[in-house]
């Protein structure tokens, strides 16, 4: 099966656009902007995201870089200000993430939400030769470590969608009870939207 790896920005637009299809939660708009080399007009940006300059943000390399966080490559809680200087400072130049060298050209930022540690999930939706395999782990953020070892599992047979009830009792016990239906609905909405816009992996860290 060919696959192609999109940014997160990409996958975002995706989900604001098709996940209230999927599920009852309709209050995903979408808030966020990517700055690119062809883009970093930050005088323009505002002009059609009001938001920028009213919210506290965060700003992060778009580019299929794993584990940003613990590269000092995310700037959280910052003002538009000083969001444009991150930028400007990292814009084009070259960085090296686990001995993989390469150059910083995309910035995805959006509005921060404070939030505890705890409350920071992990999912992952990959498919199998006999179905999809759904991941999740009550502790995930930037100190996730090793899911494949620690995760729970939840195999979804070809042609199925899993029911709350299953995602519920394979992947949510560890989570307080209050969160498990929305978030057990979350998800079933999230294997609903991989699986009819073809994704063949998705990956959500964290989740919160």
């Amino acid at each position: 099966m060919s696959q192609k790896a999109i940014r997160e920005f990409d996958g975002k637009a995706m989900l604001a656009a098709w996940l209230k299809r999927f599920t009852e939660f309709k209050n995903y708009e979408g808030t966020f902007v990517q700055v690119s080399p062809e883009s970093a007009v930050f005088d323009q940006l505002v002009k059609s995201n009001a938001w920028l300059t009213t919210s506290k943000l965060v700003v992060k390399p778009d580019q299929l870089i794993k584990r940003r966080g613990k590269s000092g490559l995310i700037l959280l809680n910052a003002d538009w200000e000083a969001v444009t200087k991150w930028i400007s400072a990292r814009m084009n130049k070259q960085v090296e993430v686990e001995k993989v060298p390469g150059v910083l050209t995309h910035f995805l930022v959006e509005p921060f939400v404070p939030h505890a540690g705890s409350d920071e999930y992990y999912i992952c939706l990959q498919t199998k030769k006999t179905g999809d395999e759904v991941l999740f782990y009550h502790a995930g953020g930037v100190d996730v470590g090793d899911v494949d070892s620690k995760a729970s599992r939840l195999h979804v047979p070809v042609g199925t969608l899993p029911t709350t009830e299953q995602i519920t009792e394979k992947l949510l016990q560890q989570i307080p009870e209050k969160r498990r239906a929305v978030v057990a609905s979350y998800i079933r909405s999230l294997c609903r939207f991989s699986d009819e816009l073809h994704f063949s992996y998705l990956e959500i860290n964290p989740l919160s």
